[in-house]
């Protein structure tokens, strides 16, 4: 299914850069709408990446609504993608009145499903107080879980 879907991002963003004829155009656009009815269907994966694509504008004409939408879906649903991009709408006042402790809980959940750029923003958060309590030692222990992920991750076997 994650396969199917990248192969949609990658069409929409050729079909972005506008360098496609006519039926490949028409063929990309039958794959957005399907990626559209899988959304709908309460796909977690597509909801995500669709709210991504409009919170973007890629292979999408970029809209917020939309993107706040289809992300707080996929959010309610414990997606960890999600669940990050809410908390940077959330944090950045996209679509929402900025509110910081909504983005570190957000931020929370997500780094807890192991999305290390949440955990990075949160390490962000914690160092400069801002919807926690300052706490740099926090700050700089969110940010060797980030080194130490990195560095198990280069070391696997080819």
């Amino acid at each position: 299914m994650k396969k199917m879907i990248m192969s949609l991002v990658l069409g929409a963003v050729l079909l972005e850069a506008g360098s496609l004829g006519i039926v490949e155009k028409q063929r990309l656009k039958k794959q957005e709408s399907h990626l559209f009815a899988l959304a709908k269907s309460g796909n977690v994966d597509a909801q995500a990446l669709l709210g991504e694509m409009y919170l973007d504008g890629i292979g999408v004409k970029q809209d917020r609504d939309q993107a706040f939408f289809w992300i707080s879906r996929a959010a309610n649903q414990g997606d960890p993608k999600a669940l990050y991009l809410l908390g940077f709408m959330y944090e950045n006042g996209i679509k929402v009145d900025v509110n910081f402790e909504r983005a570190a809980i957000l931020y929370q959940k997500a780094a807890n499903e192991g999305q290390i750029i949440a955990k990075y923003h949160l390490a962000l958060m914690y160092r400069e107080g801002r919807g926690v309590k300052k706490d740099s030692k926090k700050a700089l222990s969110l940010l060797e879980e980030i080194v130490e992920a990195k560095d198990h991750s280069d070391s696997s076997p080819v």
